[in-house]
C-alpha cells in the first residue's frame, strides 16, 4: 500500500515539474515574442520622432509651433529609447506606479485610448462582418417569401 502511495507521488510530481516546464517554455516564448514587439514598436516611435521634426522644419513661420514640435519631437525620442531599453515587467511596474501617482490622467488617457481605438474600429472594413450580414440578410429575404 505505502508503495502504491509512493509511487502516486512520483507520477504527481513528474507530471507538476512537466507542467511547470511547459509552462516556463510558454513564457520565455512570449517574452522572446514582447521582446520582438517591444523593439518594433521603439523602431515606430522613432519614425514618428523624425516625422514631427519634419514638420519642425515646415513651421519656419511659427516659432511657437516649432518649439512645441522639436519638444515632441524630443520627448518622443526619449520614448522610443525607453522602450527599447527596458524590460516589459518593469514597464509594468512603471505604469503601475504612474497609475497609483496620478489616478486622473491615468483614466483620463485611458478614456482617450478607448475613444481611438472606437474610431480605428469603426473605419476598418471588416470582411468577416459583411459576410455574415450578406448571409444573414438572405436568409431573411427567403423567410419572407
Amino acid at each position: 500500500m505505502a508503495a502504491k502511495k509512493r509511487s502516486g507521488r512520483r507520477k504527481s510530481h513528474s507530471a507538476r515539474t512537466s507542467g511547470q516546464g511547459m509552462f516556463g517554455d510558454v513564457l520565455s516564448m512570449a517574452s522572446a515574442l514582447a521582446g520582438t514587439r517591444k523593439h518594433l514598436a521603439a523602431e515606430r516611435l522613432n519614425e514618428l520622432a523624425s516625422a514631427t521634426r519634419n514638420l519642425t522644419n515646415s513651421v519656419e513661420d511659427l516659432p511657437y509651433l516649432r518649439d512645441y514640435t522639436d519638444a515632441a519631437a524630443e520627448r518622443i525620442d526619449e520614448l522610443a529609447e525607453y522602450v527599447d531599453r527596458t524590460d516589459i515587467p518593469e514597464m509594468l511596474d512603471d505604469i503601475a506606479t504612474f497609475a497609483k501617482r496620478q489616478p486622473m490622467a491615468t483614466l483620463a488617457l485611458g478614456v482617450a485610448a478607448g475613444l481611438v481605438t472606437t474610431q480605428l474600429m469603426k473605419s476598418w472594413p471588416a470582411p468577416w462582418m459583411s459576410g455574415a450580414s450578406s448571409a444573414s440578410s438572405s436568409r431573411r429575404r427567403a423567410g419572407r417569401r
